[in-house]
């Protein structure tokens, strides 16, 4: 099961995505909702993961039982931080991008792109910072 998802964990994720948002879409009431479901299902997708190539790591004798739950605490952790990061800077530099657009579809799409490039960066600063404290083999 792990070796299938992790294969094809991009369409997949991708996928679950586009339903929500369908869904949102169609049922707004549930947006809020769905939104949360899916930020649940990234996280447990992301610690999976995570928990999986320390396994590995450790089942090898590469680190100590020690390491291995330091490791996978600490990436985890930044995951959340990342996820965290990313919702509070991205909301408000989509909202200051996109303030003097007045088409609404043109709008939508660069809110959408201004906190995708928001969340690309805070992860590619956190991905630097925590891989300086955790290291694998």
């Amino acid at each position: 099961m792990t070796a299938f998802f992790r294969k094809h964990s991009t369409p997949i994720l991708f996928c679950i995505l586009l339903t929500l948002l369908v869904l949102a879409w169609r049922f707004p009431w549930a947006g809020l909702r769905l939104g949360i479901i899916f930020l649940l299902f990234s996280l447990v997708a992301g610690s999976l993961a995570v928990l999986e190539k320390h396994r590995q790591a450790y089942r090898q004798g590469k680190i100590t039982r020690g390491v291995f739950i330091r490791n996978a605490v600490l990436e985890i952790t930044g995951i959340l931080l990342a996820m965290a990061l990313a919702a509070l800077l991205g909301r408000p530099l989509a909202a200051l991008a996109t303030q003097s657009i007045g088409n609404g579809i043109i709008r939508v799409i660069a809110g959408i792109l201004v906190g995708l490039l928001a969340g690309l960066g805070i992860g590619f600063v956190v991905k630097q910072t925590w891989g300086r404290l955790v290291k694998v083999g």
